[in-house]
């Protein structure tokens, strides 16, 4: 997987190292502290080859940083022992490409199919059924490659432990992997060597996708611009127009260079004993080597400029955003700290914060309200992948003529700031924020720990000073004390006198897609135009022994794997007491919050109109946003900022466990704070609930252009997921609902919204609504508090409830469910093929089936797991080049195909349909063992780690009590082959009783008309997102 992100706002130290307790013991963990062997550890003492170099007690973090070297290669080992039961292993070597062809990221996917030990085609996917993994991928960053994984299991520990070292160390590296992953020419019609040949592959799929958006465009340019010196200027995932000019020996020679031990970093976390991993590591691999200086990937910082830089770039028009002469973007990035000094870096990180964070922000003050542009890119923040960090403002939306208007903005905005400063306020809410998340509790903590470091990791930094927030926390706190001009003098050094600034604007081109076409059908003939009659004849010999080999059985038994021994029958059940505080229903949850105390609300709105229901999107993103009735927006954001942890209300839409169509429509409230501020936090709620302040329309305005830019952010990148909720909803009352609200409907609908209303009319209505719903009668919540603050919280939450609007001895929130039956051609299935502008496509298939606690949900969750492993994987990935593909069973009973990436349409939709003429042919021949690794699959998903803030989250949320989980648990365990054709005929049999839908996401299909294909009912959606100013 390839990765270009910019982390937004946060350092990543803080924003990574957000707290956790792992609770989930459901597979057979280690249950107590296994710290004997780092508790008897020394500094200077060589263990299996490692010598300790330091030993660290983290307190902030409650965990102890160990950090090794090993002696023969030099290899760099950071152990971080902490009480959590999900333990993760990282191998990360420093990848610096000088080329955009994308070495670096096709060597990440070829070293995972296959190596010495495991001989087995892509023993990666594979073992993702072998395990009970609570996370495995692998990623490319601009300069570092890392294999990580994490796991609550000792056994799949291990066992996953020697498949990564396995595979970095000692892969294959075979031409047909490099074929198949990378790129290789190959006939259109496999069948006939005269047919037109293309380029292929599963990486130049990928990153033509990864450009299709936009955004993932200006980032990639702004990083190759600013910083094109070194590794910086090149595309470490590839870029399409180059990745056809790697060949397999510069792929094994970047290999041999850069995946040695000596350019290694290692990183363990958790519980598990770290002797066992020091061991074999030592024996079966780093003792073989040795030592071999890294300097070839050594990244020199930046050279700075003396003055500043102005770029501009083109990209494809949009057709779900704004206008084309809007779809202008400006971004102002400026070279900062050497990622190395953590404490620099840190300032930076927070000053970050006062500038973008927020209407109390100086940026948003002057760029966002005058409500010209679309809002922030989102690019804007601070970055702290590189080894030189970068900040970043950007606005998007714009018309070509405001350029010149924003960097004007800019400059005198860093003036006011160095002259007046921040309010005091401000810089307390931004310390709140980091206050809180250190304490706030996640299940992935060790996760989090890897990506924050691993930056500094891959540059030689000092891990022990990253990990010590809390002291650059105190060293800020005290440099503000002693100097009340502090921060301007650093905004001053580092926003003012900065010559290392690039101005990056980017405008749409009608003509784009048709130059891309044009480079790229370039390239091709470039590859085949000298091709001899003998050359095209290897090609077409070598696609069909891709072909084969792809099709070929496997011995998957050289794999480990765990045993349904290896997990709990029995779920952990967790304290939960349930009342009634006045009409309200109460969940209260008792778990190790540390110190937080967690608040979930759930307000039903059945008896909202249709119409109605339509503005609900809006009206959560808006209500909290417009002040209150004592205090205007920024006031009232202060408040929230400094007391909460933000507060947030989002689409509730919980699926009935029972009935297929129905669903308990809502809208989902959620904060969290400290406990010292629980009766501030109770206060900011009520001045929410007793009718926010809904009357500035200048304000509102602004709220719904920022809402309208942000609706399609990262729609490509999440194709696949607006293709299945856009098929569920052709199938499913409940999908057919979570589409109106949250999917391509929902964009649609805003959009003529704003095209034919008045935005007084629509915050007359938004205000309307909000009366009927704020009501203590249609509420019904959830607290999660420890055990000695629960009296004083519940003492306050009683007083909330008392003073909210509604009648204390009405009708309570008795979970009101809605039923919505969809319409379905009787004769045909319902089809859809949504036109987006971009060069690949997302396909999906709905299929509707029971609801969660008919018997038959847990053989087809199962079935699903089986078909995405066993035969959408290896038919979309490995032979159609998607990058992506796979089958999910939903809460609403809706067994969804999908495709993410995928150069194909129709063929795709094919495959699904295919589906049960391969479980006929295949599933007789499927042993235990592939049914025992489906629902291994499945348990990953049910066992996952739960933290304390989410304990009792599933029966609040959806009813799913502790016996309902019991009893699916055990549904799921006993799945066989007879259960799993019986419902395989009964739902995917093509007949006229199975209720189906069908989906395309992607550009129009110029080579083949839906309208006829037999048996499908197409409705092509183009116009329906146009975007025409008011």
């Amino acid at each position: 997987m390839w990765t270009c992100k910019i982390v937004r706002y946060k350092p990543p130290i803080i924003q990574k190292l957000i707290r956790n307790r792992s609770q989930a013991v459901i597979t057979k963990a280690l249950t107590e502290e296994s710290s004997s062997d780092i508790n008897h550890l020394k500094v200077g003492e060589n263990i299996h080859g490692f010598q300790v170099l330091d030993i660290k007690d983290i307190p902030v973090f409650n965990l102890k940083a160990v950090q090794l070297q090993h002696e023969r290669t030099k290899a760099y080992y950071l152990h971080l022992y902490r009480n959590d039961s999900n333990n993760v292993f990282s191998i990360n070597f420093r990848t610096t490409p000088k080329d955009s062809r994308g070495l670096p990221h096709i060597l990440e996917h070829i070293v995972l199919c296959g190596s010495k030990l495991y001989p087995v085609r892509d023993p990666f996917f594979k073992m993702l059924n072998r395990s009970l993994a609570t996370f495995m991928n692998a990623m490319t960053g601009s300069d570092y490659t890392i294999y990580p994984f994490s796991t609550q299991n000792p056994a799949d520990f291990r066992n996953l432990q020697k498949i990564y070292l396995d595979a970095v160390f000692r892969p294959n590296l075979d031409i047909l992997d490099f074929m198949q992953e990378g790129w290789r020419l190959e006939n259109e019609n496999l069948h006939d060597i005269n047919s037109k040949l293309i380029i292929k592959g599963v990486v130049f799929n990928e990153m033509k996708g990864a450009f299709s958006e936009n955004e993932s465009l200006l980032m990639q340019k702004l990083q190759n611009l600013i910083l094109p010196d070194h590794t910086y200027g090149v595309i470490s995932g590839g870029d399409p127009l180059m990745i056809p000019n790697l060949t397999w020996e510069d792929l094994k020679n970047f290999h041999k260079e850069c995946y040695h031990p000596s350019n290694a970093r290692f990183y363990s976390y958790g519980n598990f004993p770290i002797t066992p991993t020091l061991e074999y590591l030592n024996s079966e691999y780093l003792s073989k080597y040795e030592y071999q200086p890294p300097n070839h990937t050594i990244v020199p910082p930046q050279v700075r400029w003396k003055e500043g830089r102005n770029e501009h770039i083109t990209c494809r028009f949009e057709n779900m955003r704004e206008p084309f002469e809007k779809q202008n973007t400006i971004c102002i990035s400026l070279v900062m700290s050497d990622i190395i000094d953590i404490y620099e870096t840190f300032l930076v990180g927070f000053i970050t914060e006062l500038l973008v964070k927020g209407p109390n922000s100086a940026f948003y003050k002057s760029m966002i309200e005058p409500n010209f542009s679309g809002g922030f890119t989102p690019c804007t923040g601070f970055d702290t992948q590189p080894l030189d960090s970068v900040f970043t403002i950007g606005l998007q939306g714009l018309k070509n003529t405001d350029f010149d208007k924003v960097v004007a903005i800019f400059d005198k905005t860093i003036d006011e700031v160095i002259a007046n400063g921040f309010e005091q306020k401000h810089i307390e809410s931004v310390l709140h924020s980091y206050e809180i998340g250190i304490k706030h509790e996640t299940s992935n903590f060790g996760l989090n720990l890897l990506f924050g470091l691993t930056p500094i990791l891959n540059h030689n930094g000092n891990v022990v000073t990253a990990l010590e927030v809390d002291k650059s926390i105190g060293q800020l706190k005290n440099e503000l004390a002693a100097d009340n001009k502090y921060l301007q003098k650093v905004v001053e050094k580092y926003f003012k006198n900065n010559q290392h600034r690039l101005i990056l604007t980017m405008s749409p081109h009608k003509e784009y897609e048709k130059q891309q076409l044009k480079l790229e059908n370039k390239l091709l003939s470039e590859k085949t135009k000298k091709l001899a009659d003998s050359d095209k004849k290897v090609i077409y010999e070598k696609a069909h022994e891709l072909l084969t080999q792809q099709s070929k059985e496997q011995n998957i038994n050289l794999l480990p794997t765990l045993q349904m021994e290896d997990i709990n029958s029995d779920i952990e059940r967790s304290p939960c007491e349930k009342i009634k505080c006045g009409p309200v229903p109460t969940q209260i949850n008792v778990a190790n919050t540390n110190g937080i105390t967690y608040f979930k609300g759930i307000i039903n709105t059945s008896e909202l109109t249709a119409e109605q229901q339509m503005l609900l999107p809006l009206l959560c993103y808006i209500v909290t946003k417009m002040g209150t009735k004592d205090l205007d927006y920024r006031e009232f954001d202060s408040l929230v900022s400094r007391k909460t942890a933000g507060l947030n209300l989002d689409i509730h839409i919980a699926e009935s466990l029972y009935q297929l169509h129905s669903y308990e429509p809502g809208i989902i409230v959620s904060s969290y704070c400290l406990d010292d501020n629980i009766d501030s936090m109770w206060n900011i709620w009520e001045q929410i609930f007793n009718i926010p302040q809904l009357k500035n329309v200048q304000r509102f305005q602004m709220l719904v252009q920022l809402y309208m830019a942000n609706l399609t952010h990262g729609l490509a990148d999440s194709g696949h997921i607006y293709a299945m909720q856009a098929a569920s909803g052709l199938v499913s009352g409940a999908g057919y609902q979570k589409e109106l609200l949250t999917g391509l409907q929902h964009i649609a609908y805003m959009k003529r919204l704003v095209q034919t209303s008045s935005y007084d009319a629509m915050l007359t209505e938004l205000s309307n609504i909000a009366r009927m719903l704020f009501d203590k009668n249609k509420l019904r919540c959830s607290l999660n508090v420890s055990q000695s603050s629960k009296a004083k919280v519940f003492h306050a939450y009683e007083k909330f409830i008392n003073n909210l609007p509604g009648n204390t001895f009405g009708k309570p929130n008795e979970n009101a469910y809605s039923t919505t039956k969809v319409w379905t051609p009787t004769d045909s299935v319902n089809c859809q093929h949504h036109v987006l502008n971009v060069p690949v496509y997302y396909c999906s298939k709905a299929v509707l089936t029971v609801p969660y606690t008919d018997a038959d949900y847990a053989k087809l969750r199962v079935l699903a797991r089986l078909l995405s492993a066993k035969y959408l994987h290896p038919e979309l990935r490995e032979k159609q080049g998607a990058y992506g593909g796979g089958a999910r069973l939903g809460p609403d009973g809706v067994l969804s195909f999908f495709s993410y990436r995928d150069p194909h349409s129709f063929k795709t939709l094919d495959v699904f349909d295919n589906t049960q003429s391969w479980i006929q042919k295949e599933l007789g021949n499927m042993t235990s063992q592939d049914i025992l690794e489906a629902k291994l699959g499945v348990f990953q998903a049910v066992d996952a780690p739960i933290p304390p803030s989410s304990k009792g989250n599933n029966e609040f949320i959806r009813g799913i009590t502790p016996d309902v989980l019991q009893r699916h648990r055990a549904q799921i365990m006993t799945v066989d082959h007879s259960g799993l054709q019986r419902v395989s005929e009964k739902f995917l049999d093509n007949k006229d009783t199975v209720i189906a839908g069908k989906v395309l996401l992607g550009p129009k299909n110029e080579k083949a008309d839906p309208i006829k294909r037999s048996g499908e009912l197409w409705t092509v959606l183009d116009n329906e997102y146009a975007f025409h100013q008011m």
